[in-house]
């Protein structure tokens, strides 16, 4: 048996939640079109016959903002890569390498652990200008890999590349078990996917989603209370929409997918709450 920890690294919105998904067979990590979805590193477990891969899908290296969240979540992915066995460097071809890139590649570059360069999305080929240059990185990986995380594209090489690459040993977590997530945060992650799904770009940066209570009913069914917290009153107003508009669809989202995930009745009840200081209060949450 083979078991280690691997670490999905690169800049911001480049896929490694969709890829971390799609190589653990289940929905772990929310996705949207926005940087910085990911806020705190998500552990994944891949179970196979020849051992488990735990993968750890870290926010990406952002450099945009100055503000407290923002250093907190560039901070917490050098964290992430103590301890583990081997990384995942993902890139975008999609999207000219700048600032970020580099600097992703000076944190790879400080480190003893072997690292895979994944080229996602070419699948996109024809939109992908920069799959050469890309192609050229020189991080001191042991292999370069061409995939599609959407498309499932050449994720069975990238397994079989990684357990080369791991230690031998018994599983970390039982056979079941896909996350270390626990169940209240995971609800968090649902709303506040919907959240993004249905507001502006700005506010990922400004919105945290709080699980209040989770009441279970007579006919087996769930009444979950949560809190989405915002800065200002205008962000307030924004998420809420007119006459409730923006909050009501963010509910019927979330509500539906949580249904479906949990297999039973849900009644969501969702209240917007302004705090200027809710990044130092939930720290990288």
């Amino acid at each position: 048996m083979k078991s280690g920890f691997v670490v999905l690294a690169g800049r911001s919105n480049v896929g490694k939640s969709t890829l971390l998904n799609n190589l653990i067979g289940s929905k772990v990590a929310i996705v949207t079109p926005k940087p910085q979805t990911t806020r705190l590193p998500i552990r994944g477990v891949l179970h196979e016959d020849k051992g488990q891969i735990v993968f750890v899908d870290t926010p990406g290296i952002f450099l945009g903002k100055k503000d407290t969240l923002t250093k907190k979540l560039n901070q917490s992915v050098k964290d992430s890569m103590e301890g583990i066995d081997a990384i995942v460097y993902v890139v975008d071809p999609t999207r000219k390498p700048g600032k970020e890139e580099l600097h992703a590649q000076k944190i790879l570059k400080a480190t003893n652990k072997p690292i895979v360069l994944v080229i996602n999305k070419s699948d996109l080929a024809a939109n992908a200008p920069y799959i050469d240059e890309l192609s050229e990185i020189d991080v001191g990986q042991v292999s370069t890999l061409l995939v599609s995380a959407l498309n499932h594209r050449n994720l069975n090489i990238l397994k079989e590349t990684l357990f080369e690459l791991m230690p031998e040993g018994e599983g970390f977590y039982p056979d079941m078990q896909i996350t270390d997530m626990g169940h209240q945060q995971w609800i968090e992650e649902v709303i506040r996917e919907k959240v993004f799904l249905n507001l502006e770009q700005e506010l990922p940066y400004t919105v945290h989603v709080s699980v209040e209570q989770v009441k279970f009913r007579s006919n087996g069914g769930r009444c979950i209370e949560a809190t989405i917290w915002t800065t200002n009153d205008r962000y307030k107003r924004m998420i809420i929409g007119a006459k409730g508009a923006t909050i009501k669809k963010i509910g019927i989202a979330a509500r539906k997918e949580l249904t479906i995930a949990l297999n039973t009745d849900i009644h969501l009840q969702t209240e917007v709450k302004v705090d200027a200081r809710w990044q130092e209060k939930f720290g990288n949450n």
